[in-house]
């Protein structure tokens, strides 16, 4: 099945500003701005007194516009917007009825409110620029959800198989994964930031992958954020490593099956002969896996014995095992990471001035300085005004 482009057509939910004669904005009806204010100030890790000494009011005037009792004036809303590294529009628009409806769930448990402001974030971001005719329809991709093991595997062959890798190392995961219409941002969480968080967006979805976390961590969680995406799922819990929920343990044998196909393991074993630790340490250098994820898939694959994983999983690979095998690990997703298509979309956007360069640079978080973007296409007026002068 092809992935279908189509021309995206505006989404009816937009901002609406209205500047009142005094030049208070309010909004109609948006999410509470005073709200709005708090997040983006405690993300920001600022104090009340910090946010106003930064634009010139007092503590109290700050409680009170977080309290919802005080009126923002456009110039101060400006500023906020600025300090606090926010489009103006933020601060009212809503969130995707998905983000609003995962916080709302009492399963979803161990979601960083770092993790989950990001992908509340990305996901208005990716809703701006549909509305603004930069980002395609995708027809989604799907699968019906396993109900066992073996249903999660074949599930991961299919979608390699429509992915033209039916075998070998499944690199560049965020590019495969944007190719089904899965957009997967690498920020640094910090260490305390979480794992990755999922959110489907209409025929899209958006993943955020704590890019804090080591290089095989971030692929295994996108590849999981990949399962939810096929099959479906509006909003994910936080990945975990040994999770008791049993979609979620599927989910996870989709990952690694999608990262590290059985057959292909097993190829590895042929080529290593007896030497299983090598084999395995090849399989994590060219397949791009944890040494955790490594040894779940020979051992689910009942390629070694109790007694061999528990000996692998025991020993990370050491600088002697890279040394003989004679390759090295390339890390993936280092954050900032951006999806690669959204990334030219983003810049072909500014090149034709519909993006501001801050807002351009904010879309990119931050993976281009506003120095390195390119030139954008002269305007048929300013070039009318070089060649004839002003015209009064």
């Amino acid at each position: 099945m092809e992935l279908l482009e189509t021309e995206s057509s505006a989404f009816t939910s937009g901002i609406r500003l209205r500047m009142c004669e005094y030049g208070t904005v309010k909004s109609e009806p948006m999410a509470d701005l005073g709200t709005r204010v708090a997040e983006a100030r405690e993300l920001a890790g600022m104090t009340q007194s910090d946010l106003g000494t930064a634009i010139n009011l007092d503590r109290t005037a700050i409680t009170k516009i977080e309290a919802g009792k005080r009126n923002v004036g456009a110039v101060e809303l400006v500023r906020l917007a600025d300090i606090l590294r926010r489009p103006v529009d933020w601060f009212f628009s809503e969130s995707p009825p998905a983000v609003v409806s995962r916080r709302a769930d009492p399963n979803v448990r161990g979601v960083s409110a770092l993790l989950d402001a990001r992908v509340d974030w990305i996901a208005r971001d990716i809703d701006y620029l549909r509305q603004v005719g930069e980002l395609p329809r995708f027809e989604r991709f799907v699968f019906v959800p396993p109900e066992s093991v073996e249903d999660a595997e074949q599930a991961a062959s299919a979608l390699r198989r429509h992915l033209d890798q039916p075998t070998g190392p499944l690199l560049d995961l965020q590019f495969h994964a944007e190719r089904i219409g899965l957009f997967a941002f690498s920020l640094d969480l910090g260490p305390k930031g979480g794992d990755a968080a999922y959110v489907a967006l209409e025929d899209v979805g958006v993943a955020v992958i704590n890019g804090k976390q080591e290089p095989g961590r971030r692929r295994f969680n996108l590849a999981h954020e990949i399962g939810h995406h096929v099959f479906q799922d509006a909003y994910a819990p936080e990945v975990g490593v040994s999770p008791q929920d049993d979609t979620e343990r599927l989910i996870n044998a989709f990952a690694i099956h999608l990262l590290l196909p059985i057959d292909d393991a097993r190829g590895l074993l042929e080529e290593f002969g007896p030497d299983m630790r090598l084999a395995a340490v090849a399989a994590g250098v060219r397949y791009r896996m944890s040494w955790t994820a490594v040894c779940a898939q020979l051992r689910n694959g009942g390629l070694v014995d109790a007694g061999t994983y528990e000996d692998l999983v025991s020993r990370s690979p050491s600088r002697v095992d890279y040394i003989e095998l004679g390759e090295q690990w390339q890390p993936e997703m280092e954050a900032p990471a951006v999806p690669p298509k959204y990334g030219r979309r983003v810049l072909s956007a500014y090149r034709r001035r519909k993006l501001t360069a801050e807002r351009a640079t904010e879309l990119l978080w931050d993976t281009l300085a506003m120095s390195e973007l390119p030139a954008q296409v002269e305007l048929a007026v300013e070039a009318y005004r070089r060649e004839f002068g002003s015209v009064e």
